[in-house]
């Protein structure tokens, strides 16, 4: 990862291969809309970095029950940060000040909290330079970011040149220079999209694509496709029918149920056609790679969405 004096030699990491073919950078940033798994996906690329002797850390800001969670049963160690407002935002003053016991002291004072909280996106700015400062520091190869959702994660890249173009020379300008030039930039960090396999939700996400590029000058270096259905095997819904026929004609107490899975497996196989639409029109995205993984009864655990992530590489 780069750092003061470059890549760290300190741990020996395996060929690049898997999911991460295609993240080649040291900072990963994961967006998607909310409710699409966008947390347990970028646990799981955290996890796939630490399973190939990466140092890697998953990065959330201000709640930590989410991270938490998508890394329990997690078969490498992925490190959980927290960038909290409060520390970042001391951890951002401290070099403009002086140190550390400065900038506790100065951000105590009531006018000085009002103003910091008052300012336009100073959360967002801090934030992201606790990511570039995990990033650069030499102590982890893989940095993965848990970002807000879709729109609002755009919102949040754009910030740093934000500060850069209208504080000019100022402290927190170069502070946004920083992080543009060391996280931000094409080349310095990917982007990777969670959707599903809706066509509604794809179509958002084609648009969420289309303004990465147009503001940032960039496309996702990955859209995972999350809970994609399976199709049932051939004529599984005109056999269920028959049946339920043939229990309605003999009276049977199971003609009901019968009838009801019926209804089950036409709602499955629309909702198939609905993926299938979904996936045509992923198949058009601005994207390095397209992976989709299935629809499972239950949350996966982050070691088999890890798996997932790598064999849909492979495709």
């Amino acid at each position: 990862m780069p750092g003061n004096g470059g890549p760290s030699k300190s741990r020996q990491v395996s060929e690049t291969g898997g999911i991460l073919r295609f993240l080649r950078a040291p900072v990963v940033f994961v967006t998607g809309k909310g409710g699409v798994g966008k947390t347990t996906t970028a646990a799981a690329l955290a996890l796939a970095a630490a399973r190939r002797g990466e140092r890697a850390v998953l990065v959330e800001f201000d709640d930590a029950e989410a991270g938490q969670r998508a890394l329990r049963g997690a078969d490498a160690k992925v490190t959980h940060e927290v960038a909290t407002y409060d520390r970042s935002i001391e951890m951002t003053i401290a070099p403009l000040v002086g140190g550390s016991m400065i900038a506790k002291a100065v951000l105590r004072q009531g006018p000085i909290q009002s103003m910091t909280r008052a300012m336009p996106a100073m959360r967002e700015l801090v934030s992201l330079e606790r990511v570039r400062a995990l990033a650069t520091g030499g102590d982890f190869d893989r940095v993965v970011v848990d970002l807000p959702a879709s729109g609002h994660a755009l919102d949040w890249l754009r910030v740093p040149r934000a500060f850069e173009r209208f504080l000019l020379g100022g402290p927190l300008g170069r502070v946004g220079t920083r992080i543009h030039e060391e996280i931000v930039a094409p080349g310095r960090s990917d982007v990777v999209i969670v959707t599903l396999a809706e066509p509604l939700v794809m179509r958002e996400t084609e648009q969420l694509a289309a303004r990465f590029h147009a503001e940032l000058g960039r496309s996702p270096s990955l859209v995972v496709i999350n809970r994609v259905l399976r199709a049932d095997p051939p004529g599984a819904v005109e056999a269920a029918g028959r049946l339920a026929q043939a229990l309605a004609a003999a009276g049977g107490p199971a003609a009901e149920s019968a009838a009801t899975f019926t209804r089950l497996l036409q709602a499955r196989a629309e909702a198939v056609l609905e993926a299938m639409e979904a996936l045509r029109l992923a198949s058009g995205l601005d994207a390095a790679k397209v992976v989709a993984l299935p629809e499972v009864p239950t949350d996966p655990p982050v070691t088999h969405v890890a798996h997932w992530l790598d064999e849909g590489a492979s495709r």
